[in-house]
């Protein structure tokens, strides 16, 4: 195991440098939106381009990697990274930024493919299962140590952009630096309609598209709730690293739980417990602002049970399809994620002009209230309790990158291929 993560430690490296960089600006760009005087509904929108950058890139990222390889697609995309960081001060209008937004969401995605095929490529078949959990843990620690950066400076200077445009393109170095042989593997996954999905386990593609619609306007407007609380830069970085470390502590549980029950109560739990969550948290922003030791903790848990939905989606669609098509059908899901991640924002960023300082718990509680009379109307017309013994695979917490990252997941079947 020593040799493999020695092999790979430079794709590590490069990529928590960039997963640093590129968190502390999303935060960071909604701090200075305020600033500016950029509307909410503004910043929402400026969510939901960076997603449909996303969703971009996972449609030609294979493409570009075919044609630059793998170091030279890294670079040019970590290179536009570094210049969309500094770009932001220096276009300082709603325009410009969406523009650059949009790039910015294309740019990461498309790093996250190259290092994603660039591990399946040297990672062997025994240590996959390491490999992935390492590989989660990165993408949490590195997003939670990134607000801690805030503390460096305000939001209305430059330092903070160009420090995330030095950490982005620092990212460049160690994959340079690496004398690994590129892999030649395809990168093209086997396709899975979105369909056929549905049609084996909808309540996976529910819980995907809930995740969605939650967790896209979490990563882009917490910052912006946080700050209407009246909370220092100081304790917003608190409040969001700790939302985040807290939030995996309690997935975990969460999705071991689903190994010994029908999941899909597991995952109609999590949505009812983080709607009552979610609406503690907009009672506590609206009479309760000063508790920030409370509505830090109703969020931590808040995250723990909305996180735990996408790789318990996953693991349920596992249970209904031979493992020999997850990674098929996780893009599949990874999809519907997306969709979720595109136009939830734009929805948050609505209600943010008409509910206030609690809008977006507001508006967290709304759409689990839907979704939930909808997974419960699915459970009662299925009428079959599924039982622990029918279950084929087990939970594993799983980050929603690109669909490169799926043959890692230990219950997948999908061969490696070896340089």
């Amino acid at each position: 195991m020593r040799s493999i993560l020695l092999s790979i430690m430079a794709l590590f490296i490069g990529l928590f440098l960039l997963l640093l960089g590129n968190s502390l600006l999303t935060t960071l760009l909604v701090l200075r939106g305020v600033a500016e005087d950029f509307s909410g509904k503004f910043l929402g929108l400026l969510t939901s381009v960076y997603f449909l950058g996303a969703f971009v890139a996972t449609l030609v990222a294979s493409k570009l990697i075919k044609r630059m390889g793998h170091i030279r697609c890294f670079t040019f995309c970590t290179a536009l990274l570094g210049f969309a960081a500094l770009a932001y001060v220096m276009l300082l209008s709603p325009l410009a930024w969406l523009v650059i937004r949009f790039l910015t969401g294309f740019g990461i995605f498309v790093v996250y493919t190259v290092v994603e095929s660039w591990l399946n490529g040297q990672t062997q078949d025994a240590y996959r299962s390491r490999v992935f959990s390492i590989y989660t843990l990165i993408n949490l620690i590195a997003v939670a140590a990134s607000q801690q950066l805030l503390l460096i400076d305000n939001a209305t200077g430059y330092t903070l952009f160009i420090l995330a445009g030095m950490l982005v393109t620092a990212a460049i170095m160690p994959i340079s630096w690496t004398r690994l042989q590129q892999p030649h593997v395809a990168v093209d996954m086997p396709s899975m309609s979105i369909r056929k999905v549905y049609d084996a386990a909808p309540v996976a593609v529910l819980g995907c598209l809930v995740s969605g619609l939650i967790m896209g306007p979490f990563w882009g407007l917490t910052p912006l709730f946080v700050s209407d609380l009246g909370y220092s830069e100081n304790q917003l970085a608190a409040f969001i690293s700790l939302s985040i470390l807290g939030g995996a502590a309690i997935q975990y549980p969460v999705g071991r739980w689903s190994d010994t029950m029908d999941r899909r109560r597991v995952i109609l739990f999590a949505f009812t417990g983080a709607a009552l969550i979610a609406l503690a948290m907009a009672i506590g922003a609206m009479y309760f602002a000063a508790e920030r030791y409370v509505i830090t903790a109703l969020s931590a848990i808040f995250c723990g049970l909305v996180l735990a939905v996408y790789p318990i989606s996953v693991v349920h669609l596992v249970d209904r399809i031979h493992k020999d098509h997850l990674v098929g059908g996780s893009s599949a899901l990874l999809m519907v994620y997306g969709l979720g991640s595109f136009i939830g924002p734009a929805l948050a960023g609505l209600s943010l002009e008409y509910v206030g300082v609690a809008a977006l718990p507001t508006y967290y509680v709304m759409v689990l209230i839907v979704f939930s009379g909808l997974l419960t109307a699915q459970l009662v017309r299925s009428r079959i309790v599924e039982k622990p013994e029918e279950h084929e695979s087990h939970y594993v917490a799983m980050v929603r990158t690109s669909q490169n990252v799926l043959p890692l997941h230990p219950d997948s079947e999908e061969v490696i291929p070896k340089n």
